[in-house]
């Protein structure tokens, strides 16, 4: 005797086997409890013309003709005599310039910012020393300085600094030769930086924990990333200590070190970490199997409750989505949320750097690329879309239902928008449909087997899928 039962996929999001449906891979869409939603994707970088007008603009970057935009940089400075602060965008192009934008000043042009010059794209930090905003520009090959007021001016027998930050009145850095010294400065006089004096110095790391490589700061602690751990300086009246928080069993990608909230998050080639100061977790975010070995140029940053990684991913198929068509560096941008880690893969993008930029005015992640739109400057923003371009989404599950008994699979039953294909895969062999309106769509067919899976994607931005169910008669 036959029963007729369902099989509801009541969770997009769901990445075990406990009793319902699983996810096997998805990009390009938000997986929540009950929806497949749009998920998000990059766009011009806009910004606001004016300080009382929220209009967006984007900014002129075709006029100062560059084959790339190669790094951008955000700081603002105080004018004690005006009352005013200004906010600069720095950005550094492939002609090896700066060129600065004043932000909120009706003027979306970037010019060049004092004849300067780098040979590599710069770091940098920015910070207040005796009411004056600093911001530090170190590159491979030089290091400057630029004060309020001030014109920037060159440092020079710096080491080549590879990541800057400050804690308690005291200036932080690594360096690329030797790497294991971390350097220090107490009067935040990055000019000390590689000459030792009462003012500064550097701590020496030499132990198995590899070379230094990132330094931030947390909490009010000072933590610096290795190779393969983590360290915590504490320094205190001129007192520096030196402890080991965490060993790692593979390296540390340090590019993708960043401060989230009131975690930090970071990626080894066994996927993604959490670390609270005290503590090192493996998150959720299930993308370790899809980890290509080949993630020396990943890169991460966090804005709000936010963690975005560019990273190079392996899907395991034989498509060829947007930036994949060239010779792209990374592919994927990964996007947690860290209050839940839930998180979204949006594929085809080749992301080089990304900068926070928060003011009082306007919140957005920055971007630059690699290969594939390298001319633009960009913005992560919501909608499935690259320049205007639909990302395609894919959402596949694991197995339907929880035994191998023979069975009649008869009717899908789907609440989608139009034009969403449901593609259902059983005995090597796959059957699909379409939606014809949104809505509540139905297909029937008689099909016998013991197993199946739904695979469903889209070339539409906005597509949409609320409600799958699935009957079958079990003998």
């Amino acid at each position: 005797m036959s029963i007729k039962k369902s099989v509801e996929i009541k969770k997009f999001n769901n990445f075990s086997n406990q009793n319902i449906v699983a996810v096997d891979k998805f990009y390009n869409c938000l997986p929540t409890d009950n929806k497949l939603l749009n998920c998000m994707g990059v766009g011009v970088a806009k910004l606001p013309y004016d300080v009382d007008d929220m209009t967006l603009y984007p900014l002129n970057t075709d006029k100062l003709n560059l084959e790339s935009i190669d790094g951008v940089a955000y700081f603002k400075q105080f004018y004690k005599k005006s009352g005013n602060t200004q906010h600069k965008l720095l950005v550094y192009g492939s002609d090896k310039k700066v060129y600065l934008n004043q932000m909120f000043d009706q003027d979306m042009d970037l010019y060049w910012l004092y004849s300067l010059e780098f040979d590599s794209a710069p770091i940098t930090l920015s910070y207040k020393k005796n009411d004056e905003d600093v911001i530090i520009l170190a590159s491979k090959e030089q290091m400057k300085i630029w004060k309020t007021g001030y014109s920037p001016y060159t440092v020079s027998d710096v080491p080549i600094i590879t990541s800057m930050c400050m804690n308690d009145g005291v200036l932080f850095c690594t360096i690329q030769e030797p790497a294991f010294k971390v350097w220090y400065a107490t009067d935040l006089d990055a000019e000390n930086i590689g000459n030792i004096s009462k003012n500064s110095g550097y701590i020496s790391l030499e132990d198995d924990l590899g070379y230094a490589r990132k330094i931030v700061t947390f909490d009010h602690d000072v933590f610096v990333f290795r190779d393969y751990g983590i360290s915590k300086i504490s320094f205190v009246k001129n007192n520096i200590s030196v402890n080991q928080v965490y060993l790692s069993n593979t390296k540390i990608l340090s590019n993708t070190v960043s401060v989230c909230g009131n975690i930090i998050m970071f990626m080894t080639n066994e996927g993604l970490h959490t670390f609270n100061g005290v503590k090192v977790s493996k998150t959720n975010v299930n993308i370790h199997d899809m980890l290509t070995g080949l993630n020396q140029n990943a890169v991460a940053s966090s804005l709000g409750d936010k963690y975005y990684l560019a990273v190079k991913l392996d899907f395991e198929d034989n498509n060829k989505i947007l930036c994949e068509q060239f010779d792209c560096i990374n592919n994927a941008l990964v996007v947690v949320d860290i209050n839940d880690y839930s998180y979204q893969v949006v594929r085809g993008v080749d992301i080089k750097s990304l900068l926070p930029l928060k003011t009082e005015k306007i919140e957005t992640m920055l971007c630059t690329f690699n290969t594939k739109d390298n001319k633009k400057l960009g913005q992560i923003q919501q909608g499935a879309t690259s320049f205007d371009e639909s990302l395609p989404k894919y959402w596949s599950s694991s197995d339907l239902v929880d035994n191998y008994k023979v069975k009649l699979f008869t009717k899908l039953t789907v609440k989608a928008d139009i034009n969403i294909k449901f593609n259902l895969i059983y005995d090597g062999k796959s059957i699909s449909f379409t939606t014809y309106k949104t809505g509540l769509n139905e297909f029937c067919f008689k099909i016998n087997c013991k197993q199946m899976r739904l695979e469903i994607s889209s070339n539409d931005s906005s597509a949409q899928v609320d409600h799958v169910v699935l009957d079958y008669y079990e003998y």
